[in-house]
């Protein structure tokens, strides 16, 4: 029984390692990574499937032939052969990791970058009995860090056209880069600008608590900073209005965050939008005030987008009633046919003017105004404005003014004395009428500017210088 025993105990002992090795050669065959084993002069004692694949070379042929001969390794910058991390690791007795750029060269001519690491195999005593090798097909981590450079220096292209000054900020708020806007804006060198933290950037006029807040929200909870305003005094360019837009984005290929910040200086936008203001103000105190009415109309629909109060007063509307009514339905043109010539014209001669435009108010008064109409560019589009004057007044004046002439000139025809209109100044005659013409033989139109007083009612020999005073 002892006996049996102990041979059982025997061939269990003798059976140990030979189950330890299948279950390494399990392991080593179900890994992700391509394994390769050698002995200690570096011949081949297993591939893995991984390899195998990666290699080209299948485990029956591989075994005992010289590593290189699988694993043909070269740099691919230089094509020069690199040399094989198995020898040092082997040399010295240390894990040895591959220089980056390193292409494996297949059994077929097929080309693949390569991460790897070699390890000295050591046993039970401590000494060296081979090398094994773990490398890895990089070829999709290649393509996607080529696609994430390629994306990397297409946005930095972008940003290098743009308009406006822009930077680019790391995590720790450092400038990875500027664009060439940023540098002519504020007129500073990339050596004073990048890799500098921002808020030490010139005279330090970024660091600003709020700014530091809201960069912070932007890295912490990927909020975005939108038309965020700042006035600054910089060393180069002075004291300027300047509106800040930041966003988080994630660094193409890395999982590192950036932050973009795009610089606009609105202080001369600025400027005119308050120069523009207070000329609205003056335009819209004229437009209130003026002894004239003064409607502003669509030339496309020519309907009322505007009246001002005296219009609304001459004609008995309220603005708001006058809004989108045409010029017709006001009582400014007889009806539709004639306002829509009178369009027509504008439109050719880009003014018209009317000396003496009948007028209807709305209770049915009758006016007479004048109206000068133009059209000019308001924001890019085309506006009528009609300046329209009330000259019923005016007209009445004048027509009174007739009516006193011709009552003045039945007097003077019918006169029964002689009466004359002389100059005051030199005398002479400057109307006569027609008693006078009877009386004194002369015809008014001989009469008039001919002569002095003196030179046709006096005799001769009584004509003497200074007499007629």
């Amino acid at each position: 029984m002892d006996t049996d025993r102990e041979q059982s105990e025997s061939r269990q002992t003798a059976k140990a390692p030979q189950d330890q090795r299948e279950l390494l050669r399990v392991i080593l065959s179900s890994i992700g990574d391509a394994v390769i084993t050698t002995d200690k002069e570096i011949r081949i004692t297993f591939l893995n499937p991984v390899a195998e694949k990666l290699t080209g070379w299948m485990q029956e042929e591989a075994t005992g032939v010289p590593l290189e001969t699988v694993f043909k390794i070269v740099n691919e910058e230089t094509r020069r052969t690199v040399e094989n991390p198995a020898h040092r690791a082997l040399r010295e007795g240390v894990v040895v990791g591959l220089t980056n750029h390193t292409l494996l060269i297949a059994k077929d001519g097929t080309e693949r970058p390569i991460d790897d690491s070699a390890a000295p195999i050591r046993q039970a005593n401590g000494k060296v009995a081979g090398v094994v090798l773990v490398f890895r097909d990089v070829s999709e981590r290649r393509r996607k860090e080529r696609l994430g450079q390629d994306s990397l220096d297409y946005c930095e292209n972008i940003i290098a056209t743009l308009r406006e000054p822009f930077l680019v900020l790391d995590k720790n708020l450092r400038v990875r880069m500027a664009n060439r806007s940023f540098y002519e804006t504020f007129v500073v060198s990339p050596a004073d600008t990048e890799n500098e933290f921002i808020y030490d950037l010139g005279n330090r006029q970024w660091d600003i608590p709020r700014l530091r807040e809201s960069l912070k929200e932007v890295l912490s909870n990927n909020h975005s900073i939108q038309d965020y305003e700042v006035e600054c005094d910089f060393e180069t360019i002075g004291h300027k209005l300047m509106r800040l837009n930041a966003r988080r984005v994630r660094e193409p290929g890395h999982h590192s965050d950036l932050i973009l910040l795009a610089i606009e200086d609105i202080t001369e936008r600025r400027q005119a939008a308050s120069v523009l203001k207070v000329s609205e103000i003056r335009y819209r105190r004229l437009f209130e005030a003026a002894k004239d009415g003064i409607l502003i109309l669509d030339p496309d629909t020519r309907q009322i987008t505007d009246a001002n109060p005296f219009i609304a007063q001459l004609l008995g509307y309220t603005r708001e009633e006058m809004i989108g009514k045409e010029l017709f339905q006001i009582g400014l043109f007889k009806d539709e046919e004639a306002s829509q010539a009178a369009f027509r014209e504008l439109r050719e001669k880009q003014f018209i003017r009317y000396d003496d435009l009948p007028l209807e108010s709305k209770e049915g008064q009758r006016r007479e105004v004048e109206v000068v109409a133009n059209v000019y560019a308001e924001d890019g589009q085309s506006v009528i404005q009609a300046n329209i004057r009330d000259i019923t007044e005016r007209k009445q004046a004048a027509y009174n003014l007739e009516v006193s002439e011709a009552r003045y000139r039945r007097l003077f025809e019918t006169a029964q004395d002689a009466i004359l209109i002389l100059d005051a100044n030199t005398g002479k005659i400057f109307d006569a009428n027609p008693f006078h013409q009877r009386a004194f033989g002369l015809f008014p139109k001989r009469t008039r500017g001919q002569g002095t007083l003196a030179d046709r009612t006096l005799p001769r020999s009584s004509r003497e210088p200074g007499r007629f005073r």
